[in-house]
């Protein structure tokens, strides 16, 4: 209940309501859920305090009233004066405009969302000092005061890191396998980027982002190596028993690099192959004059809003798509397949556009005749190369096991490798020559061999140790007792085979038997999704499926870190140290929104 000796909360009356009797009056503010309401309906009298009155726009005969019957001595022949607002602010409303301390759960949540908002978005930290954020944030909570800028760079997204870094760590501990990519990009200062593959317990295809580090040294292999070897020890990564397989370009340096570190084996990125393939085709004489000419026709377009709208124009007339001429990279081929390959689209739209007035005099023709049919072979050699481009650089499906399917298309001389048999849609392996699938199989059953006979061992120490304790002896149960029957049958039985257990290699080869009597996948359907459901049925070639599988065909993951760190070190903000730099881009890659 109010306090009755408590004053109520009033607005004052506009300026422009200039009777004297105003300095008397007020309208009466409540204060519901935090929002503030004036209510105009009626007045309130500043000498009592409880007494409202009712008020209609412009009558203030009602108020004049009732100071003469119940104050009889106020004066009110004298003139308003304005009064200011703050005077009117009662308590109540101080106490709502009071700011949130900074320890509090409202206060603690907010800071840590916006952590989230510049880790997980790229944004740089002066974005708390921005005029509009301020605001922003002003209106959605104005009680919180935003923390400085250094705030957030050495604790709030310095804690976001630790925990997110915990749960990699975390994460990898318990997977049996994986494989590393690993890229340089050169930005204000040269930068290594070390990516990891796995497949998870559920057969998802997995990959963090661990680490974005400058690299001062020259990039001799012998450099290399050891931050790959450090990159190794600090994340955990080392499995007994099993090399960790790297994708790399194939830059000399990084290939012995990994080999120098005890990684391996090296997987040459298959996209980088084909990008050096692709860029010998389009550097021939006669197909590299042939981009510079529709070159400059793009450009033309580009640069002059005129020609742009007269080809809209065309295109519209002409009853042709309107999409936009292409302007390629000289740098990246794929773009400049783009390009020509939209030129015979807009080809009757380009010529139209060209004969117009203000195009005439620019000195450009389009492609005649022979030009066209080069551009239509150029187009037909690079498609299929385009098209594996494509397919080769995802990164949520396994890639590795598409090679030599693929090598008789673009690689005739990439010897096979055995992984590719442990994708259920290759499996029949009809790429390669029946001597060779043999070997391959036969590969497969001796490494399954090995792995499984390791697996035992491991165990056995295991066992051994913990049971050579005298606490195990202690607790240790005694043998079962053989029924009857056993006793009586069981040599003889056991001796003619009647019960014998098939040995480790015997069960290998059964499965691997199985395992090729069985239908091919679908190409279009996902191997790892095949594998989730009949790990049980194939459980030995299952272990290696996860171990070969989770390989990356491409280092594209680490190269598309690239735009990430594009992004964060710019030229306004270069100032970032390194350690900010690979904190910022582990963050922006790893950290999961809930």
């Amino acid at each position: 209940m109010a306090n009755p000796s408590e004053k109520p909360e009033l607005e004052d009356p506009l300026s422009s309501l200039r009777s004297p009797v105003w300095e008397h009056f007020g309208f009466p503010v409540k204060v519901t859920d935090g929002q503030r309401q004036v209510d105009k309906s009626k007045v309130v009298c500043r000498h009592c305090s409880t007494t409202e009155i009712g008020y209609a726009a412009g009558n203030t005969s009602n108020m004049l009233t009732h100071l003469k019957r119940h104050h009889p001595s106020v004066n009110v022949s004298y003139t308003r004066k304005k009064t200011s607002l703050v005077q009117t602010v009662t308590p109540i409303t101080l106490a709502f405009k009071q700011h949130l301390a900074s320890n509090s759960d409202r206060a603690k949540a907010i800071t840590h969302g916006i952590g989230v908002f510049i880790a997980t978005g790229l944004r740089p930290y002066s974005v708390v000092e921005n005029a509009g954020f301020k605001y922003m944030i002003k209106v959605l909570e104005p009680r919180y005061e935003i923390p400085s800028h250094p705030h957030f760079s050495q604790k709030v997204v310095p804690a976001l890191y630790e925990k997110t870094r915990s749960d990699v760590v975390s994460e990898l501990s318990r997977v049996p396998s994986l494989s590393l990519t690993t890229d340089s990009w050169t930005s204000r200062a040269t930068e290594s980027y070390l990516t990891v593959h796995f497949i998870s317990p559920q057969w998802e295809m997995r990959n963090h982002v661990l680490q974005t580090r400058h690299v001062y040294e020259q990039h001799t292999s012998t450099n290399l190596a050891e931050h790959l070897k450090e990159a190794v020890n600090e994340w955990k990564l080392e499995r007994p028993g099993t090399t960790i397989p790297v994708t790399t370009d194939n830059a000399k340096n990084i290939v012995s690099a990994v080999k120098e570190a005890g990684l391996g084996p090296q997987i040459g990125c298959f996209a980088h192959t084909i990008n050096l393939a692709s860029q010998k085709v389009t550097s021939i004489n006669q197909i590299s004059r042939l981009l510079g000419k529709v070159r400059k026709i793009v450009t033309c377009f580009h640069k002059s809003t005129t020609a742009a709208h007269i080809l809209e124009s065309k295109q519209e007339m002409l009853n042709i798509p309107k999409h936009s001429l292409i302007q390629d990279v000289p740098t990246r081929w794929n773009s400049s397949y783009d390009m020509l390959q939209r030129y015979p689209e807009q080809q009757a739209a380009i010529y139209s556009a060209l004969t117009e007035k203000p195009l005439k005099n620019k000195d450009i023709y389009t492609l005649n005749d022979e030009e066209v049919a080069t551009a239509e072979e150029v187009i037909e050699a690079l498609k299929p190369l385009k098209t594996i481009t494509t397919l080769m650089s995802t990164e949520s499906r396994a890639s590795v096991s598409m090679i030599i399917p693929l090598k008789t298309t673009v690689l005739h001389s990439m010897a096979p490798k055995q992984e590719d048999t442990l994708d259920p849609r290759f499996k029949a392996l009809p790429h390669i020559e029946d001597d060779e699938r043999q070997k391959i199989f036969s590969d497969i059953i001796t490494e399954m061999m090995t792995t499984t006979e390791e697996e035992t061992e491991d165990a056995t120490e295991i066992g051994a140790g913990s049971s050579s304790s005298p606490e195990a002896s202690s607790t240790r149960s005694p043998p079962a007792k053989k029924s009857v029957m056993t006793e009586l049958f069981g040599e003889l039985f056991q001796r003619q085979g009647g019960s014998s257990k098939p040995t480790l290699l015997e069960q290998v080869q059964e499965e691997v038997s199985k395992y090729r009597a069985s239908g091919c996948l679908s190409l279009e359907a996902d191997p790892l999704l095949w594998w989730k459901g009949h790990e049980a049925t194939y459980p030995h070639i299952a272990k290696l499926a996860k171990r070969y599988l989770c390989i990356p065909a491409t280092s594209v993951a680490s190269e598309r870190v690239f735009s990430t760190a594009g992004d964060i070190v710019t030229a306004t903000r270069s100032v970032l140290s390194a350690e900010n730099v690979d904190k910022l881009i582990f963050l922006a890659k790893n950290f999961k929104l809930e």
